[in-house]
């Protein structure tokens, strides 16, 4: 595990948390004053953005090497005609029986 992405989540995940801390005091301060709320500052708004920004590098930073999907070792044993076999999709019950039954 990288120890510098866990730094940077845990990081991030307390700015986040100071984000939310400093928006609520906002509102309460702008009720002390009576005035009303229309959105929340701008430097808050960019440390919400900044702290985001953090946290995603630091979760990739964990999350490490992404490996491939190879598909070719399950289809490499089937033909052309096997592969739009779908048992599923197999309807026994349908209006043909109506049509093409005889009389």
């Amino acid at each position: 595990m990288d120890v510098l992405g866990r730094c940077l989540v845990t990081v991030g995940i307390i700015s986040l948390i100071h984000c939310g801390y400093s928006a609520i005091q906002y509102r309460t301060y702008l009720k002390l004053i009576e005035e009303e709320f229309t959105s929340v500052p701008i430097d808050i708004t960019l440390q919400v953005l900044v702290s985001v920004l953090i946290s995603i590098f630091g979760i990739i930073r964990i999350a490490g090497e992404l490996k491939d999907i190879h598909a070719a070792a399950e289809l490499a044993s089937k033909s052309w005609e096997t592969l739009g076999n779908r048992a599923s999709f197999f309807t026994f019950t349908h209006r043909g029986q109506q049509l093409f039954q005889d009389k």
